[in-house]
């Protein structure tokens, strides 16, 4: 199961730098240092026989198993079906994550013509020892979450980092409790494949929000 993880992390990465356009980035990750590039976390979940209607580069394909703010247990593949925009943050962050957040946020505004049921947003948390179902759904709250369209997701560390390294995410805790992270949000299509990511913080929505809606005309 590790060599297929290897293989489609491989696949995605060598895919995806193919075709990704150059955006603006912002030095600066969160809270504490930046990561080295030769700090990437190793997947260590499984994988599933890949899901009929699935292709190999689908992060559907992910078997682990996963909670919901509302304390559900789910898979990945229940995304399958409409556009998603997929972020990693942990809610303990004081500085990076809730830009990330505004970010999602200007880009759901340029989206406002769409329905709920069009486009999801996922938050992945990097903390999963703080943020329990329980903490995931009153930040939620507390940041005014659609919970109709903004889904928080928890699960074990190994099922975290695995996704992560799909996402080419990288993070690391520190001794004071502070994760050092990149700042990434991703554009997933309905059937689970990377189609644009925006790196950094600040970053205008509009390629972001041009990648969607472009999306959105082929389903």
């Amino acid at each position: 199961m590790k060599r297929y993880t290897l293989y489609l992390f491989t696949l995605i990465a060598f895919s995806f730098a193919a075709c990704q356009q150059e955006v603006a980035q912002e030095e600066d990750s969160c809270c504490a240092k930046p990561l080295a590039a030769d700090e990437l976390p190793d997947g260590t979940g499984s994988l599933a026989i890949p899901t009929a209607g699935l292709t190999d580069m689908s992060l559907y394909q992910l078997d682990s198993d996963w909670q919901n703010q509302n304390g559900e247990e789910l898979k990945l593949q229940e995304f399958q079906g409409k556009v998603q925009l997929v972020a990693m943050v942990y809610t303990h962050c004081s500085y990076a994550c809730p830009r990330i957040i505004a970010d999602l946020k200007r880009i759901e505004m340029g989206l406002e013509q769409y329905k709920r049921e069009d486009i999801g947003i996922v938050l992945v948390t990097m903390d999963p020892a703080r943020d329990t179902p329980e903490r995931l759904l009153d930040f939620a709250k507390s940041n005014n979450l659609d919970a109709k369209r903004w889904t928080l997701l928890t699960s074990g560390q190994d099922n975290i980092r695995e996704l992560a390294a799909l996402l080419n995410m990288k993070y690391k805790t520190e001794l004071d409790g502070e994760i050092s992270h990149s700042n990434i949000i991703t554009v997933l299509s309905e059937s689970g494949e990377i189609i644009h990511q925006a790196e950094g913080l600040g970053v205008e929505p509009d390629e972001t929000v041009n990648a969607i809606k472009g999306l959105l005309q082929k389903i």
